[in-house]
């Protein structure tokens, strides 16, 4: 099981790297954290899926806490973009400030449902993954 976990990690990984690369393209320099989210926890993912894959149980411990951790932090940033923009429809704002603020939003919320997937599924193979590994 620990060999598809570790897939699992990889393709968190490419999918942070890739929604940090799509941020900055489609906000700019704005997406400065998105860009540092994407980078670290894409870099951490692809980590944890290659020392997994060779069996090593710190991999799998690095994984699941940071698709944890990924999760609280995402939950809070998607939270704080919807309510920016809730303020901005309801004000008077320019259309493409607004499309930037949705944009923003619906990339760092489906990166919290991916990095919300990936924790679940390891707490759930946690102790076979912990038995297989050492």
């Amino acid at each position: 099981m620990h060999k598809n976990l570790s897939y699992l990690y990889a393709f968190f990984g490419f999918f942070m790297l890739a929604c940090g690369v799509v941020a900055v393209d489609l906000a700019g320099e704005q997406a400065n954290t998105a860009l540092i989210t994407g980078a670290v926890g894409g870099l951490m993912g692809l980590t944890a899926g290659h020392f997994l894959n060779r069996g090593h149980r710190w991999g799998f411990i690095l994984g699941a806490v940071e698709a944890g951790m990924l999760t609280l932090i995402l939950g809070w940033r998607s939270a704080t973009y919807f309510i920016k923009l809730l303020g901005m429809m309801q004000g008077t704002q320019e259309t493409a400030t607004t499309e930037k603020a949705g944009m923003a939003f619906l990339l760092t919320t489906a990166m919290l449902v991916i990095a919300l997937l990936t924790f679940a599924v390891s707490v759930m193979f946690a102790k076979q993954v912990l038995r297989e590994t050492k």
